[in-house]
């Protein structure tokens, strides 16, 4: 009988993914996809065109690692593992004429990036760039929707000269032990509606020169218990014309018409309308992956290859922690228990 050795496949090629009808994305639960070569006439440019081609990844571990899908109508580099036609691996995605760069080259040329596209219909995309043109150095990043952090230690984060934070619609936080803000220069806060603050416990103000309050309406104090005013030199109350005023020299009391135990009322404030605030929502989270358990290798092929090239194979001692060996007869020549 004639002996035909199995065809090879010399060096890599080029081909596009494919995929059902409509689908833009198209990959089984390994990550793998389908493709189809431009010598291929008879293809559909369907799910049907080749078998699941493994995509290279730069990192792959058990459940962490790095991926990213080529997605239908990609161009694809394909390669075939030790030659073999029925063992194509996907190993990288080509730009060309049809899919442009992300941004224009040369004159983009010192830009690192990652950008995505939205799925299904586009419209949108998230984006990693790195700029490294000298003087305008930069990293930006884009989120199309939401972004979620979670650190699990310690954040801390030095900007080196101004900061500017713009938030369009509400803003939510929560600190689950003590906070602590240093000021150098002045602080400029503006409340366009209202504001509302709540203390547990005690509040403790100190201001080194003046406070100076101006409200355009009223001004309510209350206290369950007491109201202690007290001023080194002068405290003086006025309304209306009217005024009480303490110093080191007496107590003035002026007005159009002084009245003492003569009936009337004390004035009322408005009292307090205090709202609490809003709980802010937790980021998403994720698990983390498993420790990589070597992989398997595919001794069939292993000893099909020593045999062609007339290797010479020798037995490695089996003997397992426990002392048990699977081999009647082990080179090591120690005495194992069988298992």
């Amino acid at each position: 009988a004639l002996h035909h050795p199995k065809p090879k496949v010399l060096g890599s090629q080029t081909a596009v993914v494919t995929g059902p009808a409509g689908e833009e994305i198209h990959c089984d639960e390994y990550g793998r996809v389908k493709v189809q070569f431009h010598w291929d006439r008879e293809g559909q440019a369907d799910d049907k065109t080749s078998c699941w081609l493994r995509v290279s990844s730069s990192w792959a571990g058990d459940r962490y690692g790095g991926i990213a899908i080529p997605r239908v109508g990609m161009e694809v580099l394909v390669t075939f593992l030790e030659g073999d036609p029925d063992q194509p691996l996907v190993t990288g995605c080509l730009y060309h004429k049809e899919h442009q760069v992300p941004y224009d080259l040369p004159a983009n040329k010192t830009r690192t990036l990652f950008k995505t596209l939205s799925s299904p219909g586009g419209g949108g995309y998230n984006e990693l760039r790195i700029e490294d043109r000298q003087g305008a150095e930069q990293i930006y990043i884009h989120a199309q929707r939401d972004w979620d952090e979670n650190i699990e230690h310690d954040q801390k984060i030095r900007v080196g000269h101004e900061r500017h934070d713009t938030v369009e619609a509400n803003s939510y936080g929560e600190f689950k032990a003590e906070e602590h803000r240093t000021t150098h220069a002045d602080r400029k806060t503006e409340v366009r509606a209202n504001d509302h603050l709540t203390v547990g416990n005690s509040q403790h103000l100190k201001i080194g020169a003046g406070q100076f309050v101006e409200a355009g309406n009223e001004i309510h104090y209350y206290s369950g218990s007491k109201v202690v005013i007290d001023a080194g030199m002068e405290l003086t109350a006025s309304a209306g014309g009217s005024f009480l005023k303490l110093d080191p020299s007496g107590v003035t009391l002026s007005g159009a018409t002084i009245r003492m135990n003569s009936g009337g009322a004390a004035g009322k404030g408005s009292g307090l309308k205090i709202l609490a605030p809003v709980m802010p929502w937790l980021a998403t989270s994720a698990i983390a992956g498993s420790l990589t358990s070597p992989a398997l290798i595919n001794m069939s092929r292993q000893l099909k290859q020593a045999a062609a090239a007339k290797l010479l194979l020798v037995k490695q001692c089996a003997m397992q922690a426990d002392g048990s060996c699977h081999l009647e007869v082990c080179p090591c020549g120690k005495n194992a228990s069988t298992a």
